[in-house]
């Protein structure tokens, strides 16, 4: 394989072309989907009194950044498809390869862009997607009406909110088991209508049937504080199994790097960390996909003849970016629900994309 190394002025001028194409197709791409994003939402707002545009835009401004490291990687894509194009119509690549520089070599500049750019994506832009993520939950909540989860975690245990018609329960335990639907080490506390304390449960064992909690032995304490044995009570509920297995705090509202602790507080308390496990790795793998991206694409592009044209590159080049993506969720699928262990369905679309990309590189130089 030929040894000449990039010079650094070509490197800087690489890396400055790809980043200029990829950061105004970026800014497009969030622009036409926050434009699409804002019709849904006024469509959803205007069956709402008392909210107009004000609450819409309010509402995007706070989604936009949220949806950025979904966006990102198509801006990557199309800037990246660009980029090469241009510089193979004006023959920069030719030059280029006439001084001895090899394919693979070429793309060593748009290879560090993208590692640079997935780095500054978990340690700058994720922190604040993740904050926006849970403020827009929050927003979206109030205006829409409350779907919020009833499971609160911390390293205290588990915190659940039960809100009946008549009486609602705050419910504090250790952990939860899952195989019975039941509270470990639980605490009730039980209120009316105004928010009055009633009573308090300490039983030894609760177990959420269908329609009612379960409470065993123990003791509760009335209004006036009297301590009472309890052989044994039953509370109604709307709340189903499935219920205690989703906790307060999806994935994309926690910044990717206290992600992990999130995992071990979950697993102290007994609950799946399937779901955030896999979105931990699949965000780790990002440096990997956002390589193997630019890889491809300029094997695609610079081994493309003038024949084709933009419109069978572009269309070569986005019907592959939308299979990875069906892949890559489908990948998603299979370690949330246990199929594949969390790090294989986090890593290895980047991994398998980054060794296509260095074997359809490596072949062209042979070529």
């Amino acid at each position: 394989m030929n040894r000449i190394n990039i010079s650094p002025i070509l490197f800087r001028y690489m890396f400055q072309h790809l980043a200029m194409r990829v950061l105004m197709a970026a800014l497009i791409i969030i622009a036409i989907v926050g434009v699409i994003d804002i019709a849904e939402l006024y469509r959803r707002v205007a069956e709402k009194q008392g909210s107009g545009v004000l609450t819409v835009l309010s509402l995007e401004v706070v989604k936009i950044p949220s949806m950025i490291p979904e966006l990102i990687p198509f801006g990557v894509l199309v800037g990246s498809i660009i980029s090469f194009q241009k510089m193979r119509l004006s023959n920069e690549i030719v030059i280029a390869r006439t001084s001895g520089l090899s394919q693979i070599r070429l793309v060593i500049p748009a290879s560090v862009f993208a590692l640079v750019l997935a780095l500054f994506m978990l340690v700058v832009i994720d922190p604040i997607a993740s904050a926006t993520a849970k403020r827009y939950e929050t927003m979206e909540s109030e205006i829409f009406g409350s779907n919020a989860r009833n499971l609160t975690v911390s390293t205290e245990g588990i915190w659940m909110r039960d809100q009946g018609s008549n009486v609602s329960l705050i419910i504090h335990g250790d952990s939860i088991g899952l195989n019975e639907a039941s509270i470990i080490n639980p605490e009730v506390y039980s209120f009316d209508r105004n928010d009055q304390v009633i009573a308090r449960y300490f039983p030894e064992k609760m177990v959420l049937k269908r329609g009612y909690w379960d409470l065993r032995g123990g003791n509760y304490m009335d209004q006036a504080g009297n301590v009472i044995p309890m052989k044994g009570r039953h509370i109604k509920t709307d709340l189903r199994q499935r219920d205690l297995s989703h906790s307060n705090k999806p994935p994309a509202t926690i910044p990717v790097f206290e992600l992990w602790n999130y995992i071990k507080v979950l697993e102290s308390t007994g609950l799946p960390t399937l779901g955030h496990a896999s979105y931990l790795y699949t965000q780790l793998g990002l440096p990997f996909v956002l390589i193997g991206m630019v890889m491809i694409v300029a094997r695609l592009t610079l081994g493309f003849s003038n024949r084709g044209g933009w419109i069978h590159l572009v269309v070569l080049s986005l019907a592959g970016g939308l299979i990875f993506y069906f892949v890559k969720d489908f990948l998603h699928v299979m370690g949330t629900s246990g199929r594949l262990h969390p790090i294989v369905a986090g890593f290895s679309p980047g991994v398998i994309m980054v060794c296509l990309g260095v074997i359809l590189l490596m072949r062209a130089d042979e070529n």
